[in-house]
């Protein structure tokens, strides 16, 4: 693949997506994959899509957690993340040879469980952390998930959303969690040959926007109250959800 082969106005839409991620990514700490990966995928394929953003999304997560470094929040989700690193690995070696519409269900399906119960739950009840037991199944299911397809926002997103986490520790822990899932990808890409010297020349073009965007982002969500983030957050579980199920029909 090269940018010639690309169309300019599907080119420009893309950009468009990146921006758009990248802001939400710098406000929320998730945001960029879920908007950039399915347009990419919409004019060439979806392997070609979850590679050439993996640099971008290292970008984005590494300057969201630098920005607000609460490493001790990572203590109470060791098991998570190191299954969903874990998961990462297996999830980049299924991209070239599994279907996603399989994996796009099961993140609908927890997403639509996790949305049921956030809108039937009295506001007067205490948020309630996620069992032990369950955090290493979605965090091994996160990882594979987002190597697979690039995105695991749907799973991530409730997650931390559920230990009712403050602005900025909520958006370090969602950027960290994709960073090292990023990782996980990157090596994996480069061991089996998907970061061919196309896909890495267009993705580092795309990391220059992308670190653009995160930053304007970022600096925006100290203007903004606990309330209102946490309705952003909301709104982009139930965008996500809607997405997931025009993509599976």
């Amino acid at each position: 693949m090269d940018l010639t082969s690309v169309g300019f106005g599907l080119l420009v839409l893309a950009i468009i997506a990146i921006a758009l991620g990248s802001i939400f990514k710098g406000l929320t700490g998730v945001g960029l994959p879920i908007l950039a990966v399915p347009l990419m995928a919409s004019f060439t394929s979806v392997e070609n899509a979850v590679v050439l953003m993996v640099l971008p999304g290292l970008a984005a997560n590494g300057l969201v957690v630098l920005t607000h470094r609460k490493w001790q929040l990572l203590v109470n989700h060791k098991s998570f993340l190191v299954l969903g690193f874990v998961g990462g690995f297996l999830g980049t070696w299924l991209l070239s040879t599994m279907g996603d519409r399989w994996l796009k269900l099961l993140l609908a399906i927890w997403l639509g469980i996790y949305l049921v119960q956030y809108f039937s739950r009295r506001r007067s009840s205490p948020v309630t952390r996620v069992p032990h037991w369950l955090a290493n199944i979605l965090g091994a299911a996160a990882g594979t998930i987002q190597g697979a397809t690039g995105i695991s926002a749907p799973i991530v997103g409730p997650y931390f959303h559920a230990a009712g986490l403050t602005r900025s520790s909520y958006a370090f822990a969602a950027a960290c969690t994709f960073l090292l899932f990023s990782v996980a990808q990157f090596m994996t890409m480069t061991r089996v040959g998907l970061l061919t010297p196309d896909r890495l020349t267009i993705g580092l073009i795309a990391v220059l926007p992308t670190l653009l965007f995160t930053q304007l982002g970022i600096r925006f969500s100290g203007r903004i109250s606990d309330l209102v983030f946490n309705r952003i957050l909301v709104v982009l579980f139930v965008l996500m959800e809607l997405k997931l199920v025009v993509d599976i029909l």
